[in-house]
């Protein structure tokens, strides 16, 4: 499958055109194959890095999901005689193309890796890999600049990128898919993902015994996912990595209920219909696979993200992973009770306004306000419901209420502070008070600054996107608001997939990043408060304690299909 000239020339006008290849970046990978390089000086906006970078771009990670493969579980590649060229990103999978401007197939399962120039292979490099988000919907290995990451850094450091199945093709909830051991596809590409890394990094230099998997917004619940699949509770590390680093995500941050829940048969009913496959409903598992393997892909695409767009005003997202499949066969939160996670050093942040990047400006009254969450979270009761009144106090009858003064509707701030809560300020600190009561060692942090969104929207969810890879510290009009700012959060972060800590050399200047321990009410852990004009501090995790305490009640999780 091929997408049309015009994506094509689209994607061809994003690319950066600084891509030499280089005789002396030839890479030999066990089992596999040989790939020779390129060099790198831009960013993905096309802006000069501080430094020239080594990349190998597009190298297949795993056999590709097509034709007789679609929907179905792929194995690491399989070898290969002479030389590929990786100087050219691979295939971005297949998504709504209003999402994404790069080339598209279904032949997208491929990695990207980034290493400082010249290095001389004296010392194994430490290694972030980094999963993206997009909602489980779409986003691809360049929805991070990996280049300007390594680029940026003061240690030497490796970064991998890679693309995962998204949407109906990676995560197709239905018990057809259940009985057929087919859930959670994209889950699994990760894990494969993962596992290429471990078992040829070192080829490129880095070291497999110091690897960080990072990823923000659904790359962060990605990672909660793999850090909380620790069902044996091993005292050490993943076999797979060694440190985490969630932005605004955890395991327990997005409701992930079983193929069976009402919501996801409904969407499957409706996407059967939309690509002609509501005649194999009835029939046997293999009819109902046989007939979603030769759906035509554009008839899948545009099911996919019409799915994804009637959903969006109540954030009831299709295709999303699937608790009782493969990764996630417990809920999250019975994982974090049980201290079935990996206890290995871990990065949690989050902004403070994540869920005004998506919650609806028209909501009036406190009818409006409950009718809202209970759609939200059908398995809420009568009493959850009267509780998050008291917790959330109506604008429009308490002169007081923290919500008051939205700017476009009486509940705006009001149901925007709950979801909030319940999506990510409580999971990101469920995680930090579980690690730091296994004695793990958890840094925690807010990060308190705008990249140009409208003041009232205050600072929502992906605000911090391009400040964790430094975008253009060297001026541009593509960079990032505080630039400044940028380069302190890159510096936490290089120093942390460096050495496990968040204080390193790269971090000197800034303030010191405490580990977090939760003492409860009266003694909150404490967090790093990121904000421009040198005002970064450390402060208490207490702000709406009382409500994420609520949000965060093991009776109450599996209410909430947590």
């Amino acid at each position: 499958m091929r997408f049309n000239v015009f994506q094509h020339v689209l994607a061809a006008t994003t690319l950066p055109t600084c891509f030499a290849t280089s005789g002396g970046l030839n890479v030999s990978l066990d089992d596999y194959g040989s790939f020779v390089g390129t060099t790198v000086n831009q960013t993905l906006t096309q802006q000069p890095l501080p430094a020239e970078v080594d990349a190998w771009l597009g190298i297949d990670y795993a056999t590709q999901p097509i034709g007789k493969d679609r929907f179905a579980l792929v194995t690491l590649t399989k070898s290969f005689s002479g030389t590929k060229n990786a100087s050219q990103y691979g295939y971005t999978c297949v998504q709504d193309p209003e999402t994404n401007a790069y080339p598209m197939d279904e032949a997208c399962l491929n990695l990207n890796v980034y290493r400082p120039q010249g290095f001389n292979g004296t010392e194994k490099l430490p290694v972030l890999v980094w999963i993206h988000g997009g909602a489980f919907f779409s986003g691809s290995a360049r929805s991070f600049d990996g280049a300007s990451f390594v680029a940026n850094s003061k240690e030497p450091l490796i970064v991998v990128t890679f693309n995962y199945r998204v949407n109906s093709l990676g995560f197709l909830p239905t018990p057809a898919f259940e009985r057929l051991g087919l859930l959670n596809l994209g889950l699994l590409d990760q894990q494969l993902a993962l596992q290429f890394v471990q078992k040829h990094i070192s080829t490129f230099g880095g070291d497999a015994g110091r690897i960080t998997i990072g990823g923000r917004s659904a790359g962060a619940h990605s990672v909660g996912i793999h850090l909380s699949h620790n069902y044996n509770k091993t005292s050490g590390p993943s076999p797979l990595f060694s440190q985490a680093l969630l932005q605004s995500g955890s395991v327990t941050s997005r409701s992930f209920p079983n193929a069976s829940y009402p919501l996801y048969q409904a969407q499957f009913s409706r996407y059967l219909d939309l690509i002609g496959c509501r005649g194999s409903a009835n029939g046997t598992n293999e009819e109902l696979l046989s007939c979603l393997r030769t759906a035509p892909i554009d008839a899948i695409q545009h099911a996919s993200s019409l799915l994804f767009a009637e959903s969006e005003y109540a954030i009831t997202w299709p295709f999303q992973p699937t608790r009782g499949g493969p990764l996630l066969e417990q809920a999250g939160s019975i994982s974090g009770k049980n201290g079935q996670f990996y206890h290995i050093p871990t990065i949690t942040t989050n902004v403070p306004d994540e869920a005004k990047y998506y919650t609806p400006g028209d909501l009036l009254t406190n009818d409006d306000f409950l009718a809202y969450i209970h759609n939200l979270i059908p398995g809420l009761t009568a009493q959850d419901l009267s509780d998050l009144e008291q917790l959330y106090p109506d604008p429009a009858n308490h002169t007081n209420s923290a919500y008051s003064n939205s700017p476009n509707s009486t509940q705006y701030n009001r149901v925007s502070a709950a979801v909030t809560d319940f999506m990510y300020v409580c999971p990101g600190q469920e995680t930090a008070v579980r690690m730091s009561a296994a004695g793990v060692p958890v840094f925690k942090a807010v990060f308190a600054t705008n990249n140009s969104f409208p003041t009232w929207r205050g600072i929502p969810h992906t605000s911090d996107t391009k400040y964790t890879w430094a975008e253009t510290l060297q001026g541009g009009a593509k960079g990032v608001q505080y630039p400044q700012v940028g380069s302190l959060l890159h510096g936490y972060f290089a120093d942390f997939v460096v050495s496990g800590n968040p204080n390193g050399k790269q971090s000197q200047d800034a303030p010191g990043w405490e580990k977090y321990v939760d003492g409860g009410k009266k003694k909150p852990g404490l967090q790093l408060r990121i904000e421009p004009f040198g005002n970064s501090r450390i402060e208490g995790d207490g702000i709406r304690r009382v409500q994420c305490e609520w949000w965060r009640d093991g009776d109450r999780a599996a209410r909430l299909e947590k």
